[in-house]
């Protein structure tokens, strides 16, 4: 996979080790952050999550001194709680960056507070209350889905509106999975065209609203690989579509978000930080 607007020339290419004793997420997070900054590298990425042992973690080091010996130097990231575990993975022919042990030292003496080490902590079931606020948001996220279970947006937090495909369900699902937001999302189809405004399901929720748009032929390109040579993909139909709801928006004050080159994470920050909501676990 290469990294975002990357080159892919071969000579150009690098490969990325994410390395943890639990998930993972942490270290891929910080190494797709870290390395879409070089954007001349063609980042081929390797998830070795579930590193818990000193056989797995030797294991991966010989899989990493073998892409050593064929190629370019690996850059590995890391997350070990056991301090043990990160000296085998430093012994490799990498260019390794433990992004707990190389820190946590430091850092315990300017808060003055013994780390616990605890594996997989950042991503554990720590604050059994908070868990189950994203668990209730994802199912919430789920419930009111493309316009359903219109009957619960008196519980949302956020309503997201748009066409078909323009990234509603991904931020709403990522909002709830992430932030514990309860966001409900609803679909401007053509049927609502025939409306002088709001969609009457809407309206009483119009100060939690926030509009998708996307560019036409980037919509055009993401409807095509879903249905190929129908009119839902029609770069017309497209355009039509986008033009009715961003009138719609206008109108009506909701405010307008473009996804076409924003991710999914930029996004639900945007969201949060316009409307004022505040993280719940």
């Amino acid at each position: 996979m290469s990294s975002p607007g990357g080159s892919t020339d071969r000579n150009n290419e690098r490969v990325i080790f994410c390395v943890s004793d639990h998930t993972g997420l942490t270290a891929e997070a910080y190494a797709h952050g870290i390395i879409s900054q070089f954007d001349t590298i063609n980042a081929i990425y390797r998830m070795r999550p579930f590193s818990d042992t000193p056989d797995k973690v030797a294991a991966v080091v010989t899989e990493v001194n073998h892409v050593s010996g064929s190629g370019a130097q690996p850059v590995v990231f890391s997350t070990f709680g056991d301090r043990s575990l990160q000296e085998i993975l430093d012994g490799s022919n990498a260019f390794v960056i433990g992004l707990f042990n190389h820190w946590i030292d430091p850092l315990s003496e300017v808060l003055d507070a013994k780390p616990s080490r605890q594996v997989g902590r950042s991503h554990g079931i720590v604050d059994t209350v908070q868990y189950q606020l994203r668990l209730d948001a994802v199912d919430f996220a789920l419930q009111t889905d493309d316009g359903l279970g219109t009957d619960h947006y008196g519980r949302s937090d956020v309503i997201l509106v748009g066409v078909s495909r323009a990234g509603k369900t991904p931020t709403s699902l990522y909002l709830a999975m992430h932030y514990a937001i309860r966001a409900a999302n609803y679909p401007l189809a053509p049927d609502d065209h025939s409306e002088s405004g709001l969609p009457a399901v809407l309206q009483p929720f119009r100060d939690r609203l926030y509009g998708l748009t996307i560019e036409a032929r980037r919509l055009h390109a993401i409807r095509t690989q879903r249905r190929p040579d129908s009119p839902y993909a029609g770069l017309d139909v497209c355009r039509k579509e986008l033009a009715y709801t961003e009138r719609l928006f206008r109108s009506e004050g909701i405010p307008v978000i473009d996804s076409t080159t924003r991710s999914i994470e930029e996004i639900s920050t945007t969201i949060i930080k316009q409307a004022g909501l505040e993280r719940r676990a």
